[in-house]
């Protein structure tokens, strides 16, 4: 009795070993391919500089603010860690668009008058207020020859709209420059951008 039922489970177990050794075409040993109108990536890999969701708030030195959808972020060199806090690409407007954000001291007008050294003027300077945080904000808005400044050569043709908000501890600078017709196409979304900053 014992021997009959020892060699019927030694069956049962060599059937079931069996049945799992042939090919199932419906099973497939890759990864899942992800749809192409899925969230996720298809693989585990970070995407590298991707663009941020529409609306994403994001901090920067004590300001949230809401990110728009395609500004990409561009490293800080050396130089710049410790002045800027953080850069943005506009890939969507064009190649020399960028955004800088910032703090710092020093009065509002010493600040605007160190954006206008940087640009030789082909028009009126235009300036307004705007708020920011719950602050009165200064923009101002320059076009003609911009000079960066730290041997990069002067580029004609340029645009420079910058924001100062002065908050209790420090002023908090916003710089959106490029060539004007790219700062056109971004213009709307900075001033979003800017108005979105709410304090963590």
């Amino acid at each position: 009795m014992r021997t009959h039922s020892l060699i019927s489970v030694l069956s049962i177990s060599v059937f079931l070993t069996c049945a799992g050794c042939g090919d199932d075409p419906a099973i497939d040993s890759a990864p899942p391919v992800m749809k192409a109108n899925s969230n996720q990536p298809a693989s585990d890999e970070t995407p590298v500089a991707s663009a941020t969701a529409s609306g994403e708030r994001r901090g920067f030195d004590g300001l949230k603010f809401a990110v728009p959808a395609g500004w990409k972020d561009v490293p800080l060199s050396q130089f710049q860690m410790g002045i800027i806090s953080a850069k943005f690409g506009m890939p969507d407007a064009g190649p020399d668009v960028s955004l800088t954000l910032s703090r710092s001291g020093g009065s509002l007008s010493d600040n605007l008058d160190r954006w206008r050294g940087q640009v030789t003027q082909s028009r009126g300077e235009l300036t307004e207020t705007l708020t920011v945080a719950g602050v009165d904000a200064t923009l101002i808005d320059l076009e003609g020859r911009f000079a960066a400044g730290f041997g990069r050569e002067a580029q004609d043709g340029w645009r420079m709209l910058g924001i100062i908000a002065p908050l209790p501890d420090q002023g908090y600078f916003m710089k959106l420059t490029g060539p004007a017709d790219q700062v056109a196409a971004v213009e709307d979304d900075f001033r979003e951008f800017a108005k979105s900053a709410q304090r963590d």
